[in-house]
């Protein structure tokens, strides 16, 4: 059993995903006001970005729209957690040599 947010749920579930630090712009390429997810990756990204995202396949990104699909309230808090801000400072971390071997 998996808890689904209401509508108001919802809306508050959405805004508390878009105000954490640095979600206001897609993690990728900078786009304002994301309005999709890479479940991976704890971050938002634009809808450019999230078709980059879905050729990479689920076993490295998983993408979920804020405005069309359920979230389940652990997905909400997961989102919360991480945010672009960390997403990015932990993938900048990783040396290159090591990103193209998983990518």
């Amino acid at each position: 059993f998996q808890a689904r947010l209401g509508s108001h749920g919802d809306a508050t579930a959405l805004q508390s995903m878009r105000t954490v630090r640095g979600n206001s712009f897609c993690v990728d390429c900078d786009a304002p006001n994301p309005d999709w997810a890479s479940l991976n990756l704890g971050a938002l990204i634009c809808i450019e970005c999230s078709g980059i995202h879905r050729n990479l396949g689920t076993h490295l990104s998983r993408v979920r729209s804020l405005d069309l699909d359920d979230w389940p309230l652990e997905l909400v808090m997961v989102m919360t957690a991480i945010g672009n801000a960390l997403a990015n400072s932990v993938l900048t971390s990783i040396p290159r040599k090591i990103l193209k071997k998983i990518i």
